[in-house]
This record gives C-alpha cells, structure tokens and sequence, in this order.
C-alpha cells in the first residue's frame, strides 16, 4: 500500500479534528499575507505617499486583530497536530505491537529482536516528527506559497512572469532530490536497526564477552555498524547541502530582476504601478521564496519519516502464519493427543517425518534421542507454534489448527528447558500463569514448585525482584518458579522440555519431586537427555532419523537392545 494512503488511513478516525487545525492552518496562511499588502497598498501608497495620516489608527487596530486571528490560528493548528500525531503514533505503536505477538514462533526466531524494536521504537518516533512538525509546516507554506501566486498575479501580470518561472524549476529539483534522500534514509534506517541489534545481542551476551575477553573484538564489530550508520548519514547531508544555494540564488535573482522591473515602471510613470506595489512585490516574493526553503528544509525530516513510514508498513504487510479459522473451536481440553502421519519441514530441512503418535488424556510420555532430531519441534506442534507440512495433529479428536488459538494455548502449560522471567517480581513471574490469583494460590503453587523456602528466605520474599532475565536467580531457582507457574495454570496437558537439564544434582533433586505433583491427572509430553529422570513415564518413544524408531516402557525398550539401549548405555554403562 502507497505510504501516503497508509498514513491516512491512521489519520481518518481524527477527521474533525484534522478539519479544525487544517482550517486553522488557511487562517495562518491568510495571516501571512493580508498584513503585507495593507502596508503596501495603504500604509505606503495612501498614508505616506498621499501624506493621509487620518486612516493611520484604523490600519493599526486592524493590523493587531489579524495578527491576534493568526496567533490564535497558529496555536489551534500546533496543538491539533500535536494531539493528532500522538494519537496516531499510539494507534501505529500499539497495532504494530499486536502484529507481532500475532506473528508466528517461527518469524521471530528468524528475525532480529533490535531490529523489531527499531521498527517499533524508532521508526515510529520519526513518523511523529513528521506528522506533529512537518505536516503542519509544509500545509501553511504550501497555502501560503499558492494564496501568494495568486495575488501576485492579479496584480501585476508582467512582475508575475519574472518572479514566477523560477518555481516549477525547484519543484522538480525539491521533488527528485526527495525520491533520493528517501533511499539514502532508507538505508540509514536499516543501518540504525543494525546498531540496535548489535546492541541487544551484546548486552545479553555480555557474561560470554566477558569471559571470552572479547570486550576489544565487539567493540571493533560495533564501531564498524556505528561508522556504516554515520556514512550513511553524511550522505544524505551532502545530497541536501546542494539544494539550499541554489534556492538561495533564484531567490535572490528573481528580487533583483522584480526591483530592476517594478523601479523603471514607477521612474517612466506606470500607472500600474506605484511605490506602495512595488514593496508588496518584494515582500511577497520574500515570502514566496520562504515556503520553498522550508519545505526544502522539512523535506529532509519528511524523507526520514517516510522511509521509517516505509519499514513500518513493510512489517505490518506480513501474515501472521499462524492464524485462527473462521469458527474456531473453544472448549475444555481433556488431553488426548493424535499425531497422524504428521511430517514437519523447516525451509527446505525435513525436520519430522511420517509420525503416528497416540497418547491417552493423562498419560505420561517421554520423548528421547539424539540432538537436533526433531523432539522439540515434535511438541512445539501441539500448541501450533507451527504448522504441519503434512499430516495432522488432533486434541480431543479436533485438529489444533481449527481450535482457537487463545483457548489453546491457554490449556497447554509449558516449561522450556531454558526459562524466561520477566524482569519484576517473583510473586509476578508466577503469576503469570494465571493473572488473577491471590498470593494463597501463589504461595501454594511455590510450594509444590519446593521454592517457597527459598523464596522465604529473601528479605522481600516474593516481592523480589528477579532482574533482567531472572539473572539474580540460579538455573535450578529459575527452573522451579517456572514449574510453579505451570502448577499454577493448571492446565490439562503439559509440556516438559529438558526441564532438568541445566541444573546441579540437589536442584534436579527437587525439581523432580515437584514434578511428580505436576504431572498429576495431566498429559504430560517430556523431552529428557537424562534418561534416569524419565523411568516412570507411561511410554517412552524415541526419536532417529526424524522418525520413531522405538516404543515402550523403560524395561521394554531394555529388553529389545536397540536405540534406546545404547542411549542408555552411553550414560551409565552396561548393565
């Protein structure tokens, strides 16, 4: 969609008041003019020339109310475009902020998160530059500059034919140099959310460049994206340095060539023109010259906010690739879960193939294997993080595709083998499984978790602050929050992903007795390397070569000596 066609359509809602200030605008515009011809045509040619002071008091009065009109018009026209801009930078910000939680798991795992946060941040930030300063300028030059054609032309046709040549000529100059700033800022956009990633990426990585000693490598890495961004930026400027002169000395040629015209007419004694005329001319001209600087200087301003404009629209242009059906269905999960002859491709890697899985409502399976084969991806299915290439997955005998999502996912709990907290309170962060609980639901889920002790003994007990990422906590403490908020949820079908892996003995220790109130009466999936942890699963199903190779309980897959056995093998030995 054209960028001025999108910014309207966020523009619309706010009509009537877009009405006001643009009618406010003409009256500034208006303002510009009036007073300049009354100086001309009354002040000089009536009250100086003809000596004629008597009018001289009623000139002023008049003078004042249309300079009192325009302030007025000026402050209604600032404030309207002020209050329309942020508005419509809160409507950009919080549409773009839904887009993205709508776009899928798979997006944002290919897409940097700083440059999302460019687009969100400091794109939108330039579209209010423009849209509070910019627009509001360029309207009242652009009225002023057409109100300022006409009457110069109405008045002296011939002084017109030299003073208004010029003008279509720097159109075309302003215009072409636009259509290259934008791509200049186009790429200086794209370079600042390189910046930005870098930036994230670091502050987050900040424990591996210290403990590597890379302080000097990605201090090296991040000058060279901060001079790609200055370069970028200097070009832009020598591109716009070049047009300022060559205004400047059309304007200044036209003012020469109209007081050389408009001189010699009053010295051969023209009747058309007078003293009074010749002055509206040159102040006019003065005037007319001033919009096209103006909106050759907002140009530059203009240009960044469409080429940030542009990047936006390019990101809200995205489909979600996960999206709810007409009539979705909503309704109680029981658990049972169907994988039929489900195959999963990740660009043009085959990730799952052929898979045929059943698991009863409350059955407990564990998912085994070697890296990279497929188990995550296998159980990031039944939530829909992605969608099957082939096949189907069915809960309760309905595909997940045509459950509504929300209702999904909101009986699906999930406890990633790396846990995420949000950087407020541990009270907070379990919570989160269920936004309404009371602190008795929090402190009792804490305790099946076996982190309320720990909890308790914090000065600020569950009012602690966890810190960005949960960095104030050890892996097992993060671990068992992230239990506690699944306990929390209470869902009917639950997903474990190397929940134990990460952490010291004593932590796997209690994770695991807070599991064993977790699993109760659910259907649980378990992703574990560390088979000791899953012996008491119902099943377990073992994954190689992207298919299931083997199925059964722990001394069933023992006795058979096949993938399973030397996994098992691999970690304690023969037995």
């Amino acid at each position: 969609m054209n960028i001025y066609l999108c910014i309207f359509r966020y523009i619309k809602p706010y009509w009537k008041s877009m009405a006001i200030s643009l009618v406010a605008m003409l009256i500034v515009s208006v303002g510009n003019l009036i007073p300049t011809w009354i100086g001309g045509r009354l002040v000089i040619d009536q009250v100086i020339v003809q000596r004629d002071i008597s009018q001289l008091h009623w000139i002023v009065v008049m003078l004042l109310g249309i300079y009192l009109v325009k302030s007025i018009g000026m402050m209604l026209s600032e404030w309207l475009s002020h209050e329309i801009a942020e508005k419509v930078i809160f409507d950009m910000r919080a549409q773009t902020y839904t887009h993205l939680q709508k776009l899928s798991y798979r997006y944002h795992k290919d897409n940097s998160t700083g440059d999302l946060m460019s687009r969100t941040v400091n794109d939108i930030d330039a579209m209010r530059d423009m849209l509070a300063h910019s627009a509001n300028s360029i309207i009242v030059q652009v009225l002023t500059f057409i109100g300022i054609a006409i009457v110069l032309s109405l008045m002296n046709w011939r002084l017109a034919l030299i003073a208004l040549p010029p003008i279509p000529i720097l159109g075309v100059l302003i215009f072409r140099f636009g259509v290259k700033l934008r791509l200049i800022y186009n790429d200086v956009r794209a370079k600042l959310a390189d910046i930005n990633a870098r930036l994230q990426d670091n502050l987050s990585g900040i424990f591996e460049i210290k403990a590597f000693a890379r302080e000097s490598y990605e201090g090296r890495r991040f000058s060279t994206l901060c001079g790609d961004y200055r370069d970028s930026i200097i070009r832009g400027i020598r591109l716009w340095v070049r047009v300022s002169p060559v205004i400047q000395f059309a304007f200044g040629a036209s003012w020469t060539m109209i007081l050389w015209y408009g001189t010699l007419q009053i010295y051969n004694g023209d009747s058309n023109m007078t003293i009074g005329i010749l002055f509206i001319f040159l102040a006019y001209l003065w005037r007319l010259f001033i919009p096209i600087e103006m909106v050759s200087h907002e140009n530059e301003r203009l240009q960044k906010a469409l080429a940030a404009g542009e990047r936006l629209m390019e990101l809200l242009a995205v489909k979600p690739e996960i999206r709810n059906i007409a009539s979705p269905w909503q309704g109680k999960i029981r658990g049972e879960i169907v994988f039929e002859h489900v195959s999963f491709k990740y660009t043009n890697e085959e990730v799952l193939e052929g898979i045929n899985l059943k698991i009863r409502a409350g059955e407990t399976i564990a998912l085994v294997g070697p890296s990279g084969v497929g188990k995550t991806t296998l159980v990031g299915l039944v939530p829909r993080f992605y969608d099957v290439t082939d096949g189907q997955v069915c809960i309760d005998g309905i595909k997940v595709s045509d459950w509504q999502l929300h209702t999904l996912r909101s009986q699906i709990g999930l406890v990633p083998q790396e846990t995420f907290l949000f950087n407020t309170t541990i009270g907070e962060n379990i919570a989160y499984g269920k936004l309404n609980a009371t602190l008795t639901e929090i402190e009792a889920a804490a305790k099946a978790a076996n982190i309320d002790n720990f909890i308790m003994s914090l000065p600020d007990g569950f009012d602690t602050w966890v810190g960005e990422r949960g960095l104030r906590l050890s892996g097992g403490q993060k671990q068992r929050i992230s239990i506690a908020r699944a306990i929390l949820k209470d869902p009917p079908i639950l997903i474990l992903d190397e929940a134990t892996s990460s952490v010291d003995t004593e932590s796997e220790r209690l994770i695991q007795q807070s599991l064993t109130t977790l699993l109760q009466g659910r259907t649980t999936l378990i992703i574990a390397h560390r088979l000791a942890t899953i012996k008491f699963a119902d099943r377990i199903v073992v994954l190689e070569n992207n298919q299931i190779v083997e199925m059964g309980t722990h001394i069933e897959l023992l006795s058979q000596g096949g993938v399973y056995t030397k996994l098992y093998e691999a970690q304690f030995g023969k037995q």
